[in-house]
C-alpha cells in the first residue's frame, strides 16, 4: 500500500486517522501500531513476520546490552544483532546478485554455474534494517536507552509514514514523542499541507517526467543521440529528486498530523556548490547514518590523510551497493566518493575564488553524470549513454515526443530546484509567512494541490516510488 494509491488515500488514511483521533491519548499508540502492521502486511504479507520476529530479537538483545556490565558480553550481543540484521539485508537484497556474478565467473572457467530461485526484494528492507542497527548501536554506545516497552520499540520500527523509504530515524530522536506528543490543529494543518505538497511533487512532476525518462533510457545506442541523452539525464535528476523528496514530504506530513516531528531529509540539494554540500542536503538521514555508524567507526577524520580519503571512498562504495545490487550502483558510489575526496584535497579551497552560481552549475553537471550511472541497467548502457552525452555529433537519435504538459512540469521542476538559490526566494518566503492570511493561503494551496494530484492519479497508470526498489 503506497501513499499515492487510491486505496491509501480514500480508505486507509480516512479510517486510520478517524480511529486515531477518536481514540484516547493512551490508545493512540495502539491504533498506530495496528495501522502500521496492516499497512506493511498489505504489500508484504510474508515479510511482516520476518520483521516482527527480528524486532522481538533486537528488543531482547538491546535490553541485554543495556543490563550487561561486562564489555565482552555487551559486544557479543551487539555483534549478534548486527550480524542478524545484515544477514536479512544480504539474503533478500544481495543473494541474487552474488549468485549471478558467481555463475558468470564459473562460466568463464567452463564450469557449471550455481542456480538459485530468485528471491523477491521486500520493499523498505534497507530502511528497516538500518533503523534496527541504529537502535542497538546507540544502546551499546550509551547515547540511547532501550525503549520502555516492546510496543514503543515496535512503533518505532513500524511507524507507517516512514516505514517504506525513511527518513531513517534514530530511536533517541523520537523516544519522547513515542511516549507523549501533542496533537494540535496547527500540527494537523501543517501536516496536511506538507503531505499535499509531497503528493504533488511525486504525481505531477516526478511521474510526468518518469515516462520520458523510461523511454529515453530504453533506447538503443543507435537511437539515443545527443539531445535525448541530455534530456534523459536532466529529467531523471528531477524525477528522482521530486519522487524521493515527495515521499519524504508525505512521510513528514503524515507524522506531523499524528503529532510526530520527523527530521528533514532534503534541503534543496541541487543548489549545492560541491559534493560535500550535496550530501548535507540530499537524503540527509542516510548521509548522517553513514557518518555516525560507518565513517566514524572506521576512524573518521582522526586518521592520516590517506586513511581519511579511503574511509570516505569506502563508505560511499558501500552506499552505492546499499542503493541496489548492481555494478552500476557500485560505480555511482565510487564516483561520489572520488569527488568527496577531491573536495577535501583541492576543490573546496579553489571554489572559494569562483562565483557560487558557477560552482552550483559545475556540481549539477557532475551530478548528472552520476545519475546516468545510477539509472543505467548495465555498465554497457552507462558507457554508451555517457558517450552520447559528450558527442554533439550524435544528432540522428530517435526523437522522443514531449507534450506541452511535460515541458511545463520540467520547467516547474527546474524552477523549484534552483530558485531557492536566489535571494528573491527567501524574501518571498518571509513576506508570505508574515502575511495575516498565511494559514488560509497554506490550507487553500494544500487543498488545490491535493485535488489536482488526485485528478492526475485517476487518469494515469500507477507509479511506485523509486526508492522502494532500494
Amino acid at each position: 500500500m503506497l501513499f499515492n494509491s487510491p486505496l491509501f488515500l480514500f480508505l486507509f488514511l480516512p479510517v486510520v486517522f478517524s480511529a486515531y483521533f477518536l481514540a484516547g491519548r493512551k490508545l493512540r499508540n495502539t491504533v498506530a501500531i495496528i495501522a502500521s502492521i496492516l499497512f506493511y502486511a498489505w504489500g508484504e504479507p510474508k515479510f511482516i513476520f520476518v520483521v516482527m520476529a527480528s524486532a522481538v530479537i533486537d528488543w531482547y538483545l538491546g535490553n541485554g546490552i543495556f543490563r550487561s556490565s561486562g564489555k565482552g558480553a555487551r559486544k557479543a550481543l551487539l555483534v549478534i544483532s548486527i550480524v542478524l540484521n545484515i544477514g536479512i539485508l544480504f539474503y533478500f537484497k544481495y543473494t541474487n546478485f552474488f549468485i549471478d556474478n558467481l555463475g558468470k565467473a564459473l562460466m568463464t572457467m567452463h564450469l557449471h554455474p550455481v542456480s538459485l530461485a530468485k528471491i523477491a526484494l521486500p520493499i523498505g528492507v534497507s530502511f528497516i534494517v538500518f533503523e534496527k542497527i541504529t537502535y542497538v548501536v546507540d544502546i551499546f554506545r550509551g547515547t540511547g536507552r532501550p525503549a520502555p516497552s516492546f510496543s514503543s520499540y515496535l512503533l518505532y520500527v513500524l511507524l507507517f509514514p516512514k516505514l517504506l523509504a525513511g527518513p531513517i530515524i534514530k530511536y533517541h530522536d523520537i523516544a519522547d514523542q513515542l511516549d507523549s506528543r501533542p496533537n494540535t490543529l496547527d500540527d494537523v494543518t501543517a501536516g496536511l499541507f506538507r503531505f499535499s505538497f509531497g503528493l504533488a511533487k511525486k504525481v505531477l512532476i516526478a511521474d510526468s517526467l518518469g515516462d520520458i525518462v523510461d523511454n529515453i533510457f530504453g533506447l538503443s545506442a543507435a537511437d539515443l543521440g545527443f539531445y535525448n541523452a541530455w534530456t534523459g539525464a536532466v529529467f531523471f535528476a528531477l524525477q528522482i529528486y521530486f519522487d524521493f523528496s515527495g515521499y519524504s514530504d508525505m512521510a513528514i506530513g503524515l507524522g506531523r498530523i499524528m503529532g510526530f516531528r520527523i527530521l528533514e531529509n532534503f534541503n534543496m540539494p541541487y543548489i549545492a556548490s560541491n559534493f560535500t554540500e550535496f550530501w548535507r542536503r540530499w537524503h540527509i538521514s542516510l548521509s548522517t547514518w553513514i557518518r555516525d555508524y560507518l565513517y566514524i567507526p572506521l576512524g573518521g577524520s582522526r586518521r592520516s590523510r590517506p586513511r581519511v580519503y579511503f574511509n570516505l571512498w569506502f563508505c560511499f562504495l558501500l552506499s552505492g551497493l546499499w542503493h541496489g545490487a548492481n555494478w552500476t550502483f557500485v560505480l555511482w558510489g565510487v564516483y561520489h566518493g572520488t569527488f568527496l575526496i577531491a573536495d577535501r584535497i583541492f576543490w573546496q579551497d579553489l571554489q572559494k575564488k569562483l562565483p557560487r552560481n558557477f560552482n552550483i552549475a559545475v556540481t549539477f553537471f557532475l551530478l548528472l553524470i552520476g545519475w546516468v550511472l545510477f539509472r543505467s541497467q548495465t555498465i554497457g548502457q552507462a558507457w554508451f549513454y555517457l558517450s552520447a552525452l559528450f558527442n554533439p555529433m550524435l544528432t540522428e537519435g530517435k526523437l522522443i515526443y514531449m507534450g506541452n504538459n511535460i515541458k511545463f512540469f520540467a520547467a516547474a521542476g527546474l524552477i523549484l530546484s534552483f530558485f531557492p538559490a536566489s535571494g528573491t526566494c527567501n524574501w518571498l518566503k518571509n513576506k508570505i509567512r508574515q502575511a495575516p492570511w498565511a494559514r488560509e493561503l497554506e490550507l487553500a494551496g494544500a487543498f488545490l494541490l491535493c485535488i489536482i494530484s488526485i485528478g492526475k492519479i485517476s487518469t494515469m497508470t500507477f507509479n511506485p516510488f523509486l526508492y522502494f526498489r532500494f
